[in-house]
C-alpha cells in the first residue's frame, strides 16, 4: 500500500494542533456543549498536498464492514461511552436495548454486511439488539450478505408513542436510514429517542448547510493554530432551483463556478500550487455519490449532451435534483497501488471509530470516486497512531472532528426551524434527540 508521504502540510498542521491542544479542547468543547455532535456520522477527506479538508459527511454511515478488525474490536467501548454522554445530556437512564432502524436494501448484500458489524459493535457495547424494519412487513425478514452471515429484521410496530417489533421494546431506536425519500411521519409519535435524528435525512438536509457551518468552523480552528484558514476549507456555493433536463438553472450553475474557478485559481497562485483547477457539481441533497460532475470550465455547463443533463437530475430513488452545490475541487494525492484513494474517518460523536480508504479502480485522483469501481482497503486507527503515520491520525482526524461539530450545528439549527414552524411537534426527549 502506498499512501502519499508525510508532507509539510501535514507536518505543519500537526505541530500546531500539539501546541495549542488546551484552547484546541477548550473550543472543541464549547461548541460540543451549544450542539452536541450526532452519535455517529463518516467524513470523506480529500487530502491534496496543499490542502486537506471534508468532501461529504454522513449521518448515516453504512460501511462498518469496511473498519478492520482491530478497530472493530476498539470501538464498542468507545460506543458505549458516547450513549452513557447522550443519556447523561437528555436525562435518561443508559439503554439496554437498541433497535437499529435500516434502509429497505434487501438487494445490497455489502449494505447487510455493514448491518451486521453494526449490530454486533453495539452488542459488544453492552446492548441487546435487534434490526427492525419499516415499511411494515407480515413476518421477519432473514438477510444474507455479502460474505454469507445472516440477520433477521423484525416487523416494526408502533403502539402508545413506542417503537416495537413482536418481542422486543427497544429503549432507543438507531437510524441507519437516510429517508432520502422522507421519513414515516409516525416517527413523529414516537417517546423513544431516536438517533440521529430522523428529520435531517436528506429529504430535508442540504450539503450547502453542512459546508457553510464547516468552513466557519474551520476558520475559527485555523484562528487557533496560526495558519491560513485557505488549507483547511473548501469553497462552496448553493445554486437553485436547477432542472438540468429542462435547463433550468444551468447559466448559474455556469456563472457559480466560473466565480469558484477564479477564486481557486487566484489562491493557487498565491500557495504557488501548480495545477489547474477545477470544481464538482453535487446534488445539494445527494447520497451514494449519485447526481456530481466535474468540470475545468463553464462551457462544459453550457454545452452538455442529453445523457449528462439526465444523470444531473436525478438522485437517488429517481428522486429529482432541484438544488446543487458547486464546490471547489480538491485532488487526492493519496494513492492505494498507484491507485486514487481518499480517507473515510468513522466517528461516534467527536471520538474516531475507525475508517478506510476508497479507492477506484476507474477513476483519477480529479475525479468522483464513491462511484462505479470502487474498492475499499483498510485503514486501521491503530496504524495511525504509530510512529510517523501518527501524524496523519493527528491531522485527519482533527479536520473529520470540525466536520462532526458542523454536523451538531445543523441538526440544531434544523431544530429550531423545525419549533418555529411547529413548537408542539415534539417532546422534550424528542427535542433532545434531534440533536443526536
Amino acid at each position: 500500500m502506498n499512501r502519499n508521504k508525510i508532507n509539510p502540510l501535514k507536518r505543519l498542521l500537526a505541530d500546531r494542533i500539539q501546541k495549542h491542544q488546551k484552547a484546541l479542547s477548550e473550543w472543541h468543547l464549547s461548541y460540543a456543549k451549544k450542539a452536541p455532535p450526532p452519535f455517529y456520522c463518516s467524513v470523506d477527506l480529500r487530502d491534496s498536498g496543499h490542502k486537506i479538508a471534508p468532501v461529504d459527511s454522513n449521518l448515516y454511515p453504512a460501511g462498518f464492514n469496511n473498519l478492520c478488525p482491530d478497530d472493530r474490536r476498539s470501538a464498542p467501548p468507545i460506543l458505549r461511552a458516547q450513549v452513557e454522554a447522550i443519556a447523561t445530556h437528555i436525562a435518561q437512564d443508559t439503554p439496554k436495548k437498541i433497535l437499529i432502524l435500516p434502509e429497505a436494501h434487501t438487494q445490497n448484500t455489502f449494505y447487510i454486511e455493514n448491518l451486521f458489524y453494526l449490530r454486533e459493535l453495539l452488542i459488544n457495547a453492552g446492548f441487546e439488539t435487534a434490526i427492525g424494519w419499516y415499511p411494515d412487513a407480515p413476518s421477519p425478514i432473514t438477510l444474507t450478505s455479502a460474505s454469507g452471515k445472516i440477520l433477521e429484521a423484525h416487523p416494526l410496530k408502533i403502539k402508545d408513542g413506542r417503537a416495537m417489533t413482536d418481542d422486543f421494546i427497544p429503549d432507543w431506536i438507531l437510524l441507519n436510514n437516510d429517508f432520502s425519500s422522507g421519513y414515516p411521519k409516525p416517527l413523529d409519535s414516537l417517546r423513544q429517542p431516536i438517533l440521529p435524528s430522523h428529520v435531517l435525512g436528506w429529504h430535508s438536509r442540504k450539503k450547502s448547510e453542512h459546508f457553510t457551518h464547516y468552513n466557519h468552523l474551520a476558520h475559527e480552528f485555523a484562528s487557533i493554530l496560526d495558519v491560513d484558514p485557505w488549507l483547511i476549507q473548501i469553497d462552496t456555493e448553493e445554486v437553485g432551483p436547477v432542472n438540468f433536463n429542462q435547463e433550468e438553472g444551468i447559466e448559474s450553475v455556469a456563472n457559480t463556478a466560473a466565480r469558484i474557478l477564479e477564486r481557486t485559481q487566484a489562491a493557487y497562485a498565491a500557495h504557488q500550487v501548480e495545477q489547474k483547477p477545477f470544481v464538482f457539481i453535487k446534488n445539494n441533497h445527494g447520497t451514494y455519490g449519485i447526481g456530481i460532475m466535474v468540470i475545468r470550465s463553464p462551457d462544459e455547463l453550457r454545452q452538455m449532451n442529453r445523457r449528462t443533463k439526465n444523470k444531473m437530475s436525478v438522485g437517488k430513488n429517481h428522486l429529482p435534483i432541484d438544488s446543487v452545490v458547486v464546490q471547489e475541487g480538491i485532488p487526492t494525492a493519496t494513492l492505494v497501488d498507484r491507485l486514487a484513494a481518499e480517507p473515510v474517518i468513522y466517528l461516534a460523536g467527536c471520538e474516531l471509530i475507525g475508517g478506510f480508504l476508497r479507492t477506484n479502480t476507474e477513476k483519477n485522483t480529479e475525479e468522483n470516486l464513491n462511484s462505479a469501481g470502487m474498492v475499499f482497503k483498510m485503514l486501521c486507527m491503530s496504524d495511525l497512531r504509530q510512529g510517523e503515520e501518527a501524524t496523519l491520525e493527528l491531522v485527519y482526524g482533527s479536520i473529520a472532528r470540525i466536520s462532526a461539530l458542523a454536523t451538531g450545528l445543523e441538526l440544531a439549527e434544523h431544530l429550531n426551524l423545525v419549533n418555529l414552524v411547529n413548537p408542539e411537534a415534539k417532546t422534550k426527549s424528542q427535542k433532545t434527540g434531534a440533536l443526536l
